[in-house]
């Protein structure tokens, strides 16, 4: 009968609902489940992880995330906090949240904290259509586990997300899947880093359309420590990097095959956009016309731009790859890295002068570009000047910087010069331990009793102007403050300060300081004791260990010169005087040396460190070196009393 099958039917149904209902009320995500070594060194694990992006058309996708995380205590509490970002290309919806204690229970309260949208504008952005979802449990009592489910529509795409096993150190990873559903006659492109497991690929015929599924899949990794002089997390750590052929956003289609096509890609977006009006061409020439020499007239024009406009933000539907025009930027007198380069380059055009467009991945700490996989890996805009035997960049938000200074935050690093005929890759001005620079002088005077009166004269040179140049523009208060910073000594005071300042391509500042320093030597019986390395000591000492895992990373280089002069007090002597050292190793080289006679003693110090990748086992030399130049730099000088 009709009705006995319907009634089977819907006492089946009701089981299922049943069944599928005590499956969901069961403990989840329970501490105790976790494994043990995923807890040593960790504040937070991730305990599922899992990321499915589905790719319907060259602009069009949607990723669904379902993403727990465990936190373990209180250091890790803010990464309960779900935030992302949106904007007119990428919508978040379909968000749901839950929470559960440290026995798989789900927390009822707090369920009704709803999720925040506020807009994404920072301090310096004029407007932007970015926005962030956002929300924070507030839940203090670890062990806890919160899970985020959501959903991200995409109506452009110049991106796709990359997998990231660790987003920041500490934390472990106990499951995490990562999914890519594309068109099987779309190209996928990927690079894999560390990973054990390599893509699963799988073609699928749902719904009759044929689709290419592109799988990773990572269990149980441990936490890691943060480690000094460390490789970025993302080098030796899991990682794939992912990227369409083709891509479309905001109606303009392009790819990634190689370079010079996503160089293409940015030439046209900002066709046409450097033109600026006969008025203010002619206007150019004008004040050109008594510079003869090309860089005369760079350094002239990079100056007007400093003088007449200002950086601010504006990031708007493509604004955040699509220049504003040049015109327009002259008019306003204000715009982003992006308008400013733009403008920087109309305004040499009309001087003759050859520049390029330059996308640049910006930050004093930032990793290189992948260079081997052509992909949007950028965040910043510069001006590139060829000349025949060398380049000058030019950083076109700063206000205040000397033409062609690079400085810490886009130096040594691959970027993507758009020509006329693509894109290239070149790397930005390396600046060496030779033109990293601090020299520096004294002459001290110590009496008697073991105080002292000190003129001291530093220079600052290549990367290390970036360190000082900054105290050109505080007032007198919070200028002695960061100078009472620099200064080993513990009790001193400043008498004097003063500044002056070389701009050029390579610029330096000179600081004057005069000092006095109670008690520098310190009585004992007849006899002073001090440090003759007066200013300059070894900073943190990286830490010893047995279990490291990144390589040894020395950025940048530089080269630290000393010269002290003491004065010698009246009825004292030299008694003793640290042996003069050196050291040489392949991380860097130090030397002290001490001479002297009846009226003075002559300090000179030495550092440099090199740059470069060490290997792991090297980090116990390495820690070595810098154990001795510290211990070096705190050997002491003994005067004498002679009646």
């Amino acid at each position: 009968m009709v009705r006995s099958i319907d009634s089977r039917s819907a006492f089946i149904g009701g089981v299922l609902a049943i069944l599928t209902l005590s499956v969901y009320s069961q403990p989840r995500y329970k501490v105790s489940d976790i494994p043990k070594e995923l807890l040593i060194n960790a504040k937070a694990v991730v305990r599922n992880s899992e990321t499915y992006f589905e790719v319907t058309d060259l602009d069009k996708a949607v990723k669904r995330v379902t993403y727990a995380i465990t936190i373990l205590n209180q250091n890790g509490v803010d990464k309960s906090v779900f935030y992302d970002f949106y904007d007119k290309f990428r919508k978040i919806k379909k968000f749901d949240w839950t929470m559960y204690d440290q026995d798989g229970n789900k927390i009822k309260k707090n369920t009704n904290i709803q999720l925040q949208d506020y807009s994404a504008i920072s301090g310096y952005t004029l407007y932007d259509d970015d926005r962030v979802k956002f929300l924070d449990p507030n839940y203090r009592a670890v062990p806890f586990t919160v899970e985020y489910t959501y959903e991200i529509d995409y109506t452009g795409l110049l991106n796709y997300p990359d997998m990231r096993m660790y987003d920041s150190y500490n934390i472990s990873v106990e499951n995490m899947s990562f999914d890519i559903m594309v068109p099987k006659d779309f190209g996928l492109r990927y690079l894999e880093r560390n990973m054990t497991d390599s893509c699963v690929k799988t073609i699928d015929t749902e719904n009759n359309k044929l689709r290419t599924s592109f799988k990773w899949i990572v269990k149980n990794k441990p936490a890691l420590k943060e480690e000094q002089y460390s490789a970025d997390l993302s080098e030796y750590t899991p990682m794939v990097y992912i990227a369409p052929e083709k891509f479309k956003i905001s109606g303009y289609a392009g790819d990634y095959k190689t370079w010079k096509d996503f160089g293409d890609w940015i030439l046209n977006i900002n066709e046409g956009r450097t033109e600026l009006s006969e008025e203010t061409t002619n206007r150019i020439k004008d004040l050109l016309a008594q510079k003869s020499s090309e860089k005369e007239k760079i350094d002239f024009l990079y100056h007007l731009l400093q003088e007449k406009v200002r950086y601010v933000s504006i990031q708007v539907g493509l604004g955040g790859w699509q220049t504003i025009d040049a015109e327009t930027i002259d008019r306003l007198s204000y715009g982003d890295c992006k308008a400013l380069s733009n403008y920087m380059r109309s305004l040499l055009n009309i001087a003759g002068i050859k520049s390029y467009y330059t996308l640049v991945n910006a930050g004093d700490h930032s990793p290189d570009i992948r260079y081997d996989f052509p992909s949007n890996q950028f965040n910043h805009v510069i001006v590139c000047i060829p000349h025949e035997k060398d380049t000058t960049w030019l950083e076109c938000t700063s206000q205040d910087l000397p033409a062609g200074y690079m400085g810490k935050f886009t130096d040594d690093r691959h970027v993507l010069l758009i020509r006329n005929e693509g894109g290239a890759i070149v790397k930005t001005r390396k600046y060496n331990g030779s033109e990293n620079l601090q020299l520096r002088k004294a002459d001290v005077t110590i009496d008697g009793e073991g105080n002292a009166v000190t003129f001291v004269s530093t220079v600052y040179k290549g990367l290390d102007y970036d360190e000082i140049y900054p105290f050109l523009k505080l007032d007198n208060a919070d200028l002695l403050k960061e100078v009472q910073k620099k200064i080993p000594v513990k009790s001193f005071n400043v008498d004097k300060i003063n500044y002056s300042e070389i701009r050029d391509k390579d610029p330096f500042v000179t600081e004057e300081l005069n000092l006095t320093l109670p008690n520098y030597g310190t009585l004992t019986g007849n006899r002073i004791l001090f440090n003759p390395n007066l200013m300059t000591r070894f900073g943190k000492l990286p830490y010893r260990t047995t279990d490291r895992k990144s390589i040894i990373r020395i950025k940048r280089p530089y080269t630290q010169t000393d010269t002290i002069v003491f004065k010698i007090p009246l009825s004292y002597r030299v008694e003793q005087v640290p042996e003069n050292k050196k050291i040489v190793t392949k991380f860097g080289e130090y030397s002290t040396s001490v001479t002297y006679d009846e009226k003075r003693i002559i300090y000179v110090r030495s550092f440099k460190m090199f740059n470069g990748d060490f290997p792991v086992p090297d980090y116990t030399d390495f820690v070595a070196f810098c154990e001795k130049t510290s211990t070096m730099d705190d050997r002491k000088v003994v005067f004498i009393k002679l009646f």
